[in-house]
C-alpha cells in the first residue's frame, strides 16, 4: 500500500471512530432522563400524599356519627397538640375566646375558678382570631392552666356554629354537645352548663 492510500485509510478509520458513541457516554446520556423522571416522580408522589394525609397535629374539628366531637390542634401557649379524645370519659368544656373579647375577659376569673374547682371535667379553650404573644400574655394576666387550641382565622369557631364571643360548649361524657352559652357568663352559669352536660350522661 502506497503512503498516500495509507494516510487515506487512517484519516478514515478516525473518521469512523469519531462517528462511533461511546457506550459509557451513550449510557450516561440515557441515564441522565431517566434520573429526571424518577426524581419528578417522587416529588409529585411527595406533594399528593401530603395534601392528603396532612401535616401531623393538624388543626380538624369534626363530629361522628352519634354526635360526638371530635377536635384537635396546637396550643397557641406551649406549642403542644391538644386533642379532645385524650379526655375521652370525662366532661369537657370548651371555651371559644380572644385576647381582644370584652366579654371573654369579663368571665376569665371565674372560668379559671371552675376550672380549679372541677378536676374531673376537662376545659378546652379555642383561642379564635389571635396571636400567640397575646394568648400567652391572657394566660399570665387570669391565671390560666387548661390548654387551648390556636384557631387564628377563626375556622373552627366557624365550624363550630359559634355566632358571638365568648361561647362555651358543655359536653357530655361521650363527647356530644349537650347546651351552650353565647355570650359572658359567670361561675354559676358554667356550674348549670356542666350540670346539664352531666345530667346528660
Amino acid at each position: 500500500m502506497s503512503e498516500r492510500n495509507a494516510k487515506r485509510a487512517r484519516q478514515e478509520a478516525g473518521a469512523a471512530a469519531a462517528r462511533a458513541p461511546d457506550g459509557r457516554s451513550s449510557l450516561r446520556r440515557a441515564a441522565v432522563p431517566l434520573l429526571v423522571v424518577v426524581v419528578v416522580a417522587a416529588l409529585v408522589g411527595g406533594y399528593f400524599a401530603a395534601r392528603n394525609n396532612g401535616p401531623a397535629g393538624a388543626t380538624r374539628v369534626t363530629h361522628q356519627s352519634d354526635g360526638a366531637l371530635e377536635l384537635a390542634g396546637t396550643d397557641p401557649v406551649t406549642g403542644r397538640h391538644v386533642d379532645l379524645a385524650s379526655y375521652r370519659g370525662m366532661p369537657v368544656v370548651i371555651n371559644v375566646w380572644g385576647s381582644w373579647c370584652p366579654g371573654c375577659n369579663a368571665e376569665a376569673a371565674d372560668l379559671a375558678r371552675f376550672a380549679r374547682s372541677h378536676l374531673n371535667v376537662q376545659v378546652v379553650g379555642i383561642d379564635t382570631q389571635d396571636t400567640s404573644g397575646a394568648a400567652k400574655n391572657f394566660y399570665r394576666k387570669w391565671g390560666w392552666q387548661h390548654p387551648s387550641i390556636a384557631d387564628p382565622k377563626g375556622e373552627l369557631g366557624a365550624r363550630l356554629g359559634v355566632q358571638g364571643y365568648p361561647t362555651t360548649f358543655f359536653l357530655n361524657a361521650r363527647h356530644q354537645v349537650v347546651t351552650q352559652i353565647v355570650g359572658a357568663t359567670n361561675l354559676a352559669g358554667f356550674n348549670q352548663g356542666l350540670s346539664a352536660a352531666t345530667s346528660a350522661g
